[in-house]
């Protein structure tokens, strides 16, 4: 009996481990070729920039105004989700605070 429950907790281990490391592998493969220019390293300022528009249509030299999504929501109150349904794109945050600038990108949703 002792044997026979030392090997199935062996098999039960080596499972679960084979199953982490499949899907760090999986989670740690992000797209080539991400939509507008973004990159996984991307902070929300700089997606903002990246999906902002001139502030004046007739002096580019004027700056931009920031990309600020049509939507926004926290439904785990652990990360943030901006959508912007003009690009098809939802952009997760690893914050919960829609001002929380530095928040980096835990993952980009591409609508078709």
């Amino acid at each position: 009996m002792n044997k026979l429950f030392k090997l199935f907790s062996l098999i039960a281990v080596v499972s679960l481990i084979s199953m982490f490391a499949i899907r760090a592998e999986q989670a740690s493969a992000a797209p080539k070729n991400l939509p507008y220019g973004l990159t996984m390293q991307d902070t929300m300022a700089s997606v903002e920039q990246k999906l902002g528009q001139p502030s004046e249509a007739h002096a580019l030299q004027a700056g931009w105004e920031p990309g600020l999504p049509d939507e926004g929501a926290s439904p785990d109150h652990l990360t943030y989700w901006a959508i912007y349904k003009r690009f098809g794109v939802t952009i997760v945050y690893n914050s919960p605070s829609p001002d929380d600038k530095s928040a980096t990108i835990h993952d980009i949703l591409v609508s078709d």
